[in-house]
């Protein structure tokens, strides 16, 4: 029996799999952060519309209206500092603009993907969540 001469191969894959393991657990980590972000998005405005509708019914309460919009922003530790409220109530003998409740709710996200602080300008991203709602009566 003839044997072939080939050069051998043994460790070919084991280094080209080493290659590509950085490149892919980079992208599988923005992925994931990728996906924090669209969830602390959407849970932030879920939070700015609960406040909102929160303070067309008790217009008076802005604690309260703080309180129920950090209570419905599940998983993202904010406290009253995050939630900004405004009451707009104008002029009584003006139509418009109608009386309304501004709930805007803030969140600096830091991402875990390695290196991205170097594409940002600072080291956090900051999501906005804001609801206006309409006083049905003035209070």
């Amino acid at each position: 029996m003839m044997k072939l001469n080939l050069p051998a191969r043994r460790g070919q894959s084991l280094v080209e799999f080493a290659l590509v393991l950085p490149i892919l657990l980079l992208l599988s980590v923005m992925v994931f952060d990728f996906g924090r972000v669209v969830y602390y998005s959407s849970a932030l405005h879920n939070a700015a519309r609960e406040g909102a509708r929160y303070g067309i019914v008790h217009p008076n309460d802005v604690s309260g209206m703080k309180q129920t919009a950090i209570d419905y922003a599940i998983g993202l530790g904010l406290n009253f500092t995050n939630v900004d409220v405004d009451l707009t109530i104008p002029d009584p003998s003006q139509s418009y603009p109608p009386p309304q409740v501004t709930v805007t709710v803030t969140y600096d996200f830091y991402p875990a993907t390695p290196l991205a602080s170097n594409f940002m300008v600072d080291d956090y991203i900051t999501l906005i969540g804001e609801a206006v709602m309409k006083l049905e009566a003035l209070p």
